[in-house]
């Protein structure tokens, strides 16, 4: 009985420790922490502050080129916040700063 106890307590850390759980795509980021919207300079700094629609349109821009697509989820003052997705599945979340724009994952 001790032996059948210490099998299944081995066996259930065994697939415990070698089972993965993965909530984006393999390979490269979507987002790498702190990347610039090509609208603005790369040292995060516009001439002014990006309206909500052209701040739509460069994340739109953005993430076009990778293939994916955009939800905005919430428009805050400042930030704005987005799902990206591939397919219909999204693979991160995202802040947009309108002021500096920088895009940041907050996955």
């Amino acid at each position: 009985m001790k032996y059948a106890a210490v099998f299944v307590i081995i066996l259930a850390l065994l697939f415990g420790v070698f089972s993965e759980v993965n909530a984006w795509r393999r390979g490269k980021p979507v987002t790498p922490y702190g990347d610039f919207c090509p609208r603005c300079t790369q040292y995060g700094s516009c001439k002014s502050i990006m309206s909500h629609n052209d701040a739509k349109k460069a994340m739109i821009d953005y993430y076009q080129e990778k293939g994916l697509g955009v939800e905005l989820e919430n428009i805050n003052g400042r930030f704005i916040r987005a799902r990206i997705k591939e397919a219909d599945r999204v693979i991160d979340v995202i802040i947009f700063d309108r002021r500096t724009g920088r895009v940041r994952s907050i996955y």
